[in-house]
C-alpha cells in the first residue's frame, strides 16, 4: 500500500513539473499572455480565385466607363488593389473633367472626384464594409513642376496602420492627366480596441535579447539588451503582416529597442505573440 501510494504521489510530482515546463515555453517567459485571443482574431485577408476575380471584374468595368482599351492590370499581391498604372495607360485617364484651369485647388478637387470614380479599383472589396473617400485623409501634396503628388492615409481604424500599409498614393500631371497610382487600402475589419498585454511585462521581456545585425564593413556585430531604459513601448497601432497568400490584421505594440542602433519590434496587444523586427538603421 505505501509503495502504491508513493508511486501516486510521484506521479502527481511529475506532472506538476511538466506543466511548469510548458508555462515556461521559450518567447513567452516574461510576457504574461492571455488565456485566448478574441474569436476570428487576428482578422485575415486571403488571396482566393473568387477575390482575384472580383478585382478583374471591377478593373474591366472602369476601363469601360473611363473608355480606355483592354490592358492588363497591375495588382499588389494579396489586395488585388493597383500596384502601378500599366505604361500604355499612362496620360490618357481625363482628371479634370471640368474646363478650365488645373491649379493646385482643382486637382485636388479633381482627384478626389476621380476616387469616388474609381472606387471599385482602388479600395478591396473583401469585406461588406464599404470603402471611400471617408476612410482616407489627404496627408501629402506636392507641386513638383511638371506634376502633383498626392499622398492619402486610411483612417479606417481607430489606430494608425504602419508597415507602408493603408496609403494610396495618386500623381496627376499639370493637363489635369493620370500619371501613376498605387493603392496598399486595406479592407475594414472589426477589431479589439484595447489590448489584453501589459506593457510592464512586454518591456521586460526584452531585458537580456540579443540582436545579430552586418555593420557597413559587413563584419557580424551584436548589440544585446542589457537595461530596461533601452526599451521604449510606444503606442498602439495596426500593423497587416503579410506571410505568402495571406494578410492578417494585428493590433500592435511598436517596441524600439536600444540606443543609437536600433530595432522596432511589434508585439501582438492581443496575444502577446511577436509578429515582426524591423532594423532602424542602414548596414
Amino acid at each position: 500500500m505505501k509503495d502504491k501510494l508513493a508511486v501516486i504521489v510521484l506521479s502527481a510530482i511529475l506532472t506538476g513539473a511538466t506543466l511548469l515546463a510548458a508555462c515556461a515555453a521559450p518567447g513567452q517567459v516574461a510576457v504574461n499572455t492571455p488565456q485566448g485571443a478574441p474569436q476570428n482574431y487576428p482578422p485575415m485577408i486571403e488571396d482566393t480565385p473568387q477575390r482575384q476575380q472580383a478585382a478583374e471584374d471591377a478593373w474591366k468595368k472602369f476601363l469601360a466607363e473611363c473608355h480606355l482599351p483592354d490592358v492588363k492590370p497591375d495588382f499588389e499581391p494579396v489586395l488585388n488593389t493597383p500596384r502601378a498604372l500599366p505604361p500604355g495607360l499612362a496620360g490618357q485617364i481625363a482628371l479634370n473633367t471640368k474646363a478650365g484651369a488645373f491649379g493646385e485647388l482643382e486637382a485636388k478637387e479633381a482627384l478626389r472626384r476621380f476616387i469616388e470614380r474609381a472606387s471599385g479599383v482602388l479600395f478591396p472589396n473583401h469585406t461588406n464594409i464599404s470603402i471611400g473617400l471617408k476612410d482616407l485623409s489627404l496627408v501629402s501634396f506636392t507641386n513638383d513642376g511638371a506634376f502633383y503628388r498626392a499622398v492619402y492615409k486610411q483612417v479606417s481604424y481607430p489606430f494608425p496602420i504602419v508597415g507602408g500599409w493603408g496609403e494610396l498614393y495618386l500623381t496627376a500631371g499639370k493637363d489635369g492627366s493620370l500619371l501613376q497610382w498605387n493603392s496598399r487600402i486595406i479592407p475594414v475589419f472589426e477589431m479589439p480596441t484595447r489590448p489584453e498585454v501589459a506593457i510592464q511585462s512586454i518591456a521586460d521581456s526584452m531585458v537580456g535579447r540579443e540582436f545579430i545585425y552586418t555593420s557597413i564593413a559587413g563584419q557580424p556585430m551584436s548589440y544585446k539588451i542589457t537595461t530596461r531604459s533601452e526599451v521604449s513601448v510606444k503606442d498602439l497601432v495596426v500593423y497587416p503582416k503579410q506571410a505568402g497568400a495571406r494578410i492578417t490584421i494585428h493590433l500592435a505594440y511598436p517596441v524600439e529597442i536600444g540606443r543609437g542602433t536600433t530595432w522596432t519590434v511589434y508585439i501582438d496587444a492581443i496575444t502577446g505573440q511577436e509578429i515582426d523586427v524591423r532594423q532602424n538603421f542602414a548596414s
